[in-house]
């Protein structure tokens, strides 16, 4: 089965969607479009996680080209929202679609500029058996009612916080343990047929023993279970581990996110 990649950054604008309504604060403003001027958009409004770093700022414009009907005034318009919100920077995370040039110049005109020197892949594989890595590593499926004691010992700056998406539809939860420490984590979102791998972490005292190999072969499983017919997942180009653990898994890059800084030079 071939993977559609132009139908595919659409279902990871629905993906962003649902990962934003369980892990953003309560203030912020989500929106999805779907008509013209402002076309197969999904905005998000974050004015208390600004960053200067685009993985890091959940202030956003996810854009397919101009799918849907997208306009330069359209797009004007979007952009407008995180000034009248009060927000200096954000970006603009542009995926395949149609006029891919007429995208690109407006965001130019408009003072952006891509983000330099980091690259935004995302990967993909069709569902099936996950290879297995010999490690000895276990793991565990993380739920609301065994999670009280394993949240409390992960608890800090480095490891994913849970505690929203934990239970959510479509959200599943694992930890890669040793003899009962937790040493990693991982997470599997399901929409449409698509399983999403994401919030991958592993201590780094217990980095290169296989746990997030193990974490991945038990999303691939999961999500070929319930149906998933394409996995994907995304990273970072200097994550070289990240995407050295995808590629033995079988995935492969299927397209990178173009990303638009608001403040390119500040």
């Amino acid at each position: 089965m071939a993977i559609d990649t132009l139908a595919l950054p659409r279902t990871m604008q629905r993906i962003a969607a649902a990962i934003d309504a369980c892990c953003r604060p309560a203030g912020a403003v989500r929106q999805m479009f779907d008509a013209a001027p402002f076309g197969s958009a999904y905005v998000c409004i974050s004015p208390g996680e600004e960053s200067q770093f685009a993985s890091a700022n959940h202030n956003r414009i996810y854009l397919c080209g101009t799918d849907g009907g997208l306009t330069r005034d359209g797009l004007a318009q979007l952009c407008g929202r995180f000034a009248q919100a009060g927000v200096g920077r954000f970006f603009v995370w542009l995926t395949p679609g149609p006029d891919m040039e007429a995208v690109r110049g407006w965001l130019t005109d408009a003072g952006m500029a891509r983000h330099p020197h980091v690259a935004y892949p995302t990967l993909a594989r069709v569902a099936g058996v996950a290879e297995r890595v010999a490690t000895d590593v276990e793991v565990r499926e993380l739920v609301p009612d065994n999670a009280k004691d394993t949240l409390a010992s992960i608890e800090g700056a480095s490891w994913p916080d849970f505690r929203r998406s934990l239970g959510a539809p479509g959200f599943f939860h694992y930890i890669a343990c040793d003899r009962g420490r937790a040493i990693g984590s991982g997470a599997l979102q399901v929409a449409d047929d698509v399983g999403h791998l994401c919030m991958a972490f592993t201590a780094e005292a217990d980095r290169r023993r296989g746990a997030q190999q193990a974490l991945i072969a038990r999303r691939i499983e999961q999500a070929t279970a319930l149906g998933c017919r394409t996995l994907v997942s995304e990273t970072l180009s200097f994550l070289k581990s990240s995407l050295g653990n995808l590629r033995r898994a079988g995935f492969a890059p299927a397209y990178d996110k173009e990303v638009y800084n608001s403040r390119p030079t500040s």
